[in-house]
């Protein structure tokens, strides 16, 4: 695009020279031109920031996927064992060393709880802990 700039700028020269157009006409042409270009630099700059937005949404996107989201699952199974172990929270706490409102947290699928603690909550319900990656 560069080259073709040069080119329009000594074909400009050499009219004014040959005297096929003014100096006024010169410049307004220069200025049109030069409008031209800023804008097209403006596109290539608005397309450039789409381009990068696009790979974040896109890698947002696969993030997200491919996350773990055990808050759901992991809470109503925690729940369950718990109710298969016959104990209320506040007992399983006093196993685990975890506080009653955190379990109710996870069990309610609002807090997703670090491997650490679920391994405490395992042990303190007579499980195993068991990661699969499938």
């Amino acid at each position: 695009m560069e080259e073709k700039g040069i080119r329009i700028c000594q074909m400009l020269e050499e009219m004014l020279e040959n005297q096929e157009i003014s100096q006024e006409e010169e410049r307004k042409i220069r200025g049109l031109f030069e409008e031209r270009e800023h804008r097209r630099a403006e596109i290539r700059i608005a397309y450039d920031l789409l381009v990068m937005l696009q790979k974040e949404v896109r890698y947002e996107n696969n993030f997200k996927s491919n996350s773990l989201d055990i808050s759901g699952g992991f809470g109503a199974a925690l729940y369950q064992a718990r109710m298969r172990n016959g104990i209320t929270q506040q007992q399983l706490a006093g196993l685990t060393g975890i506080n009653q409102a955190d379990i109710s947290r996870f069990e309610r699928g609002f807090s997703n709880p670090s491997l650490a603690t679920i391994k405490r909550l395992a042990d303190g319900l007579g499980m195993g802990l068991s990661i699969d990656f499938i």
